[in-house]
């Protein structure tokens, strides 16, 4: 695996918003990674760098640390090529367009299963009917009389730091940075949620995306360890109201408790996020 060069583009920055906003817009793609939330708020953590000019994309580093170009522009041969001039790989692609593209030989895909997004029906997930253990858990907190309201930042700031402290860690936990940072740009970011009260007291928030070819990619939920059933609580209500066929819970990243957590919700499938690279 190559290094990042440092020289190649320029680090994405808040001021590249509307410009990747009307980049992802113009070149539609599926995996979760094509969100300007993921882009911009995971700057830091890949190492992002956009590379702007006639075949636009983003050089990073993924998370088992293998240097990919994300592209922001139509894919063809020619492209891919110039491309890989500067990464080990092209990173994320469905599989119907990573498979368009090796056709012709020069080119093979592979996948890595804790790249895989989770994704659900959301009207099964409103009801969690094939969730049994999941949905007496949410039965159980909606028994508590829990209120569901708009999202809240103040509220949301307030779960977060209790959030960090259920987990007896520091700010650098998890995605602590990254869920802080959204709960304070939401709109610019294009993140719409739910904020759950118990009491009146804030223990649940949810963040989202747009709608996107009819999914929407949840980004952060967080819940009180106290409030078990706050989490399929919380995703049953939003995934009835969220306007949209699916909801994409993103990868596991290869953690087994956040696996099995994800495979509780009774997702209607996962799907692979593939590595273009030369055959």
């Amino acid at each position: 695996m190559t290094t990042l060069d440092r020289t190649i583009g320029a680090p994405i920055a808040h001021v590249d918003l509307r410009r990747l906003a009307k980049l992802l817009a113009a070149a539609p793609r599926a995996p979760s990674e094509y969100s300007l939330a993921n882009l911009v708020l995971y700057r830091a953590r890949h190492a992002y760098r956009l590379v702007d000019g006639a075949a636009p994309y983003v050089l990073g580093e993924t998370y088992d640390g293998e240097r990919h170009a994300l592209p922001l522009c139509p894919l063809d041969a020619a492209t891919v090529d110039r491309l890989l001039e500067h990464a080990s790989c092209i990173y994320p692609l469905g599989e119907g367009e990573a498979r368009a593209l090796c056709a012709g030989g020069a080119f093979r895909i592979d996948a890595c299963d804790a790249d895989a997004d989770y994704v659900y029906d959301a009207t099964q997930l409103a009801s969690l009917r094939a969730a049994r253990v999941k949905r007496a858990q949410a039965t159980k907190f909606g028994g508590l009389n829990p209120r569901l309201a708009p999202f809240d930042a103040a509220a949301a700031h307030q779960v977060l730091g209790g959030w960090i402290a259920d987990a007896s860690r520091g700010p650098d936990h998890a995605d602590a940075r990254e869920c802080a940072e959204a709960i304070e740009r939401a709109a610019e970011l294009e993140l719409e949620g739910v904020s759950v009260f118990l009491q009146e007291i804030p223990v649940g928030f949810l963040l989202a995306g747009p709608v996107r070819q009819g999914e929407r990619t949840v980004h952060f939920a967080k819940g009180r360890r106290a409030h078990a059933g706050i989490y399929p609580w919380m995703f049953a209500r939003f995934a009835g109201l969220a306007g949209a066929a699916r909801l994409n819970f993103e990868q596991d990243l290869g953690n087994p408790g956040l696996a099995q957590s994800k495979r509780a919700l009774a997702p209607m499938g996962r799907i692979s996020k593939f590595r273009l690279r030369k055959a």
